[in-house]
């Protein structure tokens, strides 16, 4: 594995696109954050009573959340990045170089899974540097191990995320098809089916179990959440459905991968 590992680390390397989007991904995490430390703190200076709605999001132990809660957001630059990097694999013909080199079917689809693990991780550490340098800056806060569990949740939601959309690009081969499925879906029609199941059906909570809506009721608005998801079933069990989900893309990506042509 860690030979294919190498190979696959020779891909990306000096592909521009590849360090294009971890840049701006890096830069818009940490900006993202900013933008909502800057106006929570203005906020609060000016009025004052409004803390009592918004609480303290950038101070220990809620910072965990809160940045999970705004990076979420920006989940879509790993997604499209690894998009582009599976499709390109078919576009440039490079998937059945491995096959020839002596890759098996299933090894070629661990590897990317693989990768993106590592990926995450790597996204996921970020993410605690982010918390941590807000957590300090703010007024009145102190270093807290409480909530750490949100860096769990970070990482399983940034892998769900990604995986998904692998899976998207097996499926249809096609880096717009993908990119243009994973956008819609994601930010417009998952969020229709879940009203729809929730509140028109009354079905709730079988909507928070939809692919994407399954990680990020882990990491919900940092306040408000027991409105927004007042029917949410614990916290673990969203966690082991994201786990399924994980492993669901990795089964049918590589049971699409082993069964069609090269």
């Amino acid at each position: 594995m860690l030979h294919h590992l190498k190979i696959e680390w020779l891909k990306v390397k000096d592909y521009k696109a590849f360090w294009i989007f971890i840049i701006l991904y890096l830069f818009a995490i940490l900006g993202i954050n900013y933008i909502g430390f800057y106006i929570n703190e203005v906020t609060v200076e000016s009025m004052p009573a409004s803390k009592v709605l918004l609480g303290t999001p950038y101070s220990f132990p809620k910072v965990w959340q809160t940045v999970g809660f705004m990076s979420s957001w920006l989940l879509y630059f790993p997604g499209i990045l690894f998009i582009m990097l599976f499709t390109n694999e078919f576009n440039f013909k490079t998937h059945r170089q491995n096959i020839i080199d002596g890759w098996t079917r299933q090894e070629f689809i661990t590897v990317k899974f693989v990768f993106a693990l590592l990926f995450s991780v790597a996204a996921t550490i970020f993410n605690f540097l982010v918390a941590f340098l807000f957590g300090m800056v703010t007024t009145g806060s102190h270093f807290s191990f409480l909530g750490m569990e949100n860096v769990l949740y970070i990482f399983i939601q940034t892998f769900a995320y990604i995986t998904f959309a692998m899976f998207l690009a097996i499926l249809f081969r096609k880096s717009g098809a993908a990119i243009a499925v994973f956008f819609l879906y994601g930010l417009i029609f998952e969020w229709l089916i879940t009203l729809l199941i929730n509140l028109k059906l009354e079905l709730a909570p079988i909507g928070y179990f939809l692919p994407l809506q399954v990680t990020d009721v882990m990491l919900p608005i940092p306040f408000g959440d027991k409105v927004i998801y007042k029917d949410a079933p614990d916290t673990w069990i969203m966690v082991l459905a994201s786990l399924v989900y994980i492993g669901g893309y990795y089964f049918f990506a590589l049971k699409k991968f082993t069964k069609e042509d090269l």
